[in-house]
């Protein structure tokens, strides 16, 4: 049984072999939809993946920051997919690791799980985040005994 990946963002190699995963969440979406999504270096550092040792995907993130006035800013996540069972080697675990350290850089206080995918394939083009109220779980990294320095010293992103 393998047990290694590595985590990181989606790389030109990847887009193929991450579509499957895709599919199983969003099965709307067409590869040259997805082959737009994911053209440029800018655009594939919107997705995160869990690689295992052979090159298969074993997990996907779609992430990008959003800036709101009554919520600041934090990382919206539409996208957390991962295929292993019971995830007894712990893809779910070093991907959300991933996701809240590029939260910390960007300077995000919290990352928001929505509850489901988006609606089209072209909610996934804008970085705009889902309309106020939309449902999902909202993880604050100020609570999190993992935040990787004191809270405050972080960089902060205009």
């Amino acid at each position: 049984m393998l047990t290694k990946w590595e985590i990181g963002f989606l790389g030109a190699g990847d887009v193929a072999r991450a579509f499957p995963m895709l599919q199983i969440v969003a099965p709307e979406l067409d590869f040259a939809t997805w082959k737009r999504l994911t053209a440029t270096e800018v655009l594939r550092r919107k997705w995160a993946v869990a690689r295992d040792e052979r090159g298969y995907i074993r997990g996907l993130v779609r992430m990008h920051t959003v800036e709101r006035a009554n919520a600041g800013r934090f990382l919206d996540v539409p996208i957390f997919a991962t295929i292993t069972l019971l995830d007894q080697d712990g893809v779910s675990r070093d991907l959300l690791n991933f996701a809240k350290a590029f939260a910390w850089e960007e300077g995000c206080d919290a990352i928001r799980f929505r509850n489901s995918v988006p609606a089209t394939p072209e909610q996934l083009e804008t970085d705009s985040g889902p309309p106020e109220g939309f449902g999902g779980v909202l993880y604050d990294l100020r609570t999190d005994r993992q935040w990787p320095q004191p809270y405050g010293t972080r960089p902060v992103k205009t």
